[in-house]
């Protein structure tokens, strides 16, 4: 495949990455500023956590197998694969937990994301130069050299980071998708139970 197509589908994970992380910060609002419209949308997301929960993960998977399986080839660095562990997991249990309905696996997913978005954080801080990287990084790929960047760049090469526009490596969209998972799985549970309500909406018909 050519450079111009596989840079194409960098932006499309890239964007879907951003819509993630907008949708984790309107249910963060949602939930710090209550109002009607507030408890409506939270009850609403509530509805679909579980498939929306699972859907994040396994896409955020498919895109990174395609990257290093097929397209170039991209070799994960060290931090990546941290960030797979994580995010490849949590697309098996939540694709389970989608199809059996069980809400219980917060308490399994949730660590699981924490530890994603934390190995996420740090790989970003990495690839700013904000922290160094260990020795161990080399062994393998640099961390602090992404293998593409959307929306921006981010460039090393005079020994001083220089930043453009706003700069979507695949360690940002697994933050994002790492946040995404936890804005959903987190979500309040609504004020009146979900049964009650179907049940009296049954009987209306």
């Amino acid at each position: 495949m050519s450079y111009d197509a596989i840079s194409t589908i960098h932006d499309i994970a890239a964007m879907l990455a951003i819509v993630a992380l907008v949708g984790a910060i309107l249910m963060l609002a949602a939930r710090a500023i209550p109002s009607v419209a507030s408890v409506r949308f939270l009850d609403a997301i509530y509805r679909v956590q579980l498939p929306l929960a699972a859907i994040v993960p396994v896409t955020a998977m498919s895109f990174s197998l395609y990257f290093s399986e097929g397209g170039e080839q991209w070799i994960p660095c060290r931090w990546c694969w941290f960030q797979r562990i994580c995010m490849y997991s949590l697309a098996v249990i939540l694709t389970v937990a989608a199809i059996r309905r069980d809400r219980r696996v917060k308490w399994f997913a949730v660590p699981l994301a924490i530890l994603g978005i934390c190995a996420s954080t740090w790989h970003i801080l990495i690839e700013h130069r904000i922290v160094e990287e260990s020795a161990a990084c080399f062994n393998v790929q640099t961390c602090a050299s992404p293998w593409r960047v959307s929306f921006g760049t981010l460039d090393f090469s005079t020994g001083t980071l220089v930043t453009s526009g706003m700069p979507i490596t695949l360690a940002v969209m697994a933050f994002c998708g790492f946040a995404a998972i936890l804005a959903l799985l987190l979500t309040p549970e609504p004020l009146e139970p979900l049964e009650a309500e179907e049940d009296g909406q049954s009987s209306a018909r």
